[in-house]
């Protein structure tokens, strides 16, 4: 990702993860230390922090990684990762085999073949890394038509039909909400804190109610008035506005063909936020919760599915 890395070590046959690592050395503060060292090209550079990775991992893992293949999916195939690589197009299998890739072969310095993943483009839109996790999950997307939402920093809602993406849109729901709580003046309105759930619950809802009645900029500043006027403490406000934004984002799938499916790939916590929003904006599709082993690890799923699809042990 931009911000994180991310690497596990994963059991083909079992399903399930040997190892992980992760720190905040996403590809952005890669890149930067590339442009200051200067002395290696971008991929090479690249490739000798994944390594390091690599036998951090081998030692927690009390492994011999040795010629392991390496999937990496995510901004790692970016303009500013290791090596750019055009996204694939739509439709797009969720199986896999539309896949844009390019193998990086073993070398002495990096003893693993590397394969590194694209991204998905629409007419309009882009994803890098989300189309992973949309393959760790085909078998859960059984539906001839769902709607699959992956919360996060930039939401993604995914249109599958007939086993391929065909559409897609990104929300910036969670960069928007840090955004207002933290450099607007609605920081001095909001509090994060552990209350009384049922209080934290009722603002959430008001949130969405709000903004589904009143429209998005309209509802932020009754996050101010809600102090001013009704006494409302900065933890109540600050679950209002996390409902302010999700139901921003969830609003307009009233609109959809009611024998779309809804499939929520979020931990318990925030699956259940979603679909209290959903209740609250009284829309009746059909959803389920992915759950949160699966969740957790669908990325990794992908990667797993995609090298069987490519046949590399």
């Amino acid at each position: 990702g931009t911000s994180r890395f991310r690497i596990h070590l994963m059991d083909s046959k079992q399903l399930d993860t040997i190892a992980s690592l992760s720190s905040d050395d996403g590809i952005a503060a890669v890149n930067i230390s590339w442009q200051k060292e200067g002395k290696l090209n971008r991929t090479d550079f690249f490739k000798q922090y994944l390594q390091e990775r690599i036998q951090q991992l081998a030692q927690s893992a009390n492994e011999d990684l040795t010629g392991l293949a390496v999937f990496i999916s995510g901004m790692a195939s970016s303009s500013i990762g290791m090596l750019e690589l055009p996204y694939a197009e739509l439709p797009f299998s969720i199986k896999g085999e539309d896949m844009v890739y390019h193998k990086l072969s073993a070398t002495k310095e990096s003893p693993h073949d590397i394969y590194l993943l694209s991204g998905l483009a629409s007419a309009t839109d882009v994803m890098r890394g989300e189309e992973m996790q949309v393959i760790g999950l085909q078998n859960t997307i059984r539906t001839k038509k769902a709607l699959v939402i992956l919360p996060g920093t930039h939401s993604k809602h995914i249109r599958v039909e007939a086993g391929k993406v065909q559409d897609f849109s990104t929300f910036m729901t969670g960069e928007m909400f840090a955004t207002t709580a933290k450099s607007t003046i609605l920081s001095h309105s909001v509090r994060s804190a552990i209350i009384d759930q049922k209080r934290l619950f009722e603002a959430f809802k008001e949130g969405v109610d709000c903004v589904n009645q009143k429209g998005y900029l309209s509802a932020l500043f009754k996050v101010r008035t809600r102090t001013l006027l009704s006494d409302k403490d900065k933890e109540q406000n600050f679950a209002f506005l996390s409902g302010v934004h999700l139901g921003e984002e969830l609003r307009h799938l009233g609109k959809l063909d009611p024998t779309t499916e809804l499939i929520i790939c979020a931990n318990s916590n925030l699956a259940f936020l979603y679909r209290m929003a959903l209740h609250t904006l009284d829309i009746k599709l059909n959803s389920y919760v992915i759950p949160d082993k699966l969740s957790k690890l669908a990325t990794a799923y992908g990667h797993l599915a995609l090298a069987h699809h490519l046949r590399v042990d």
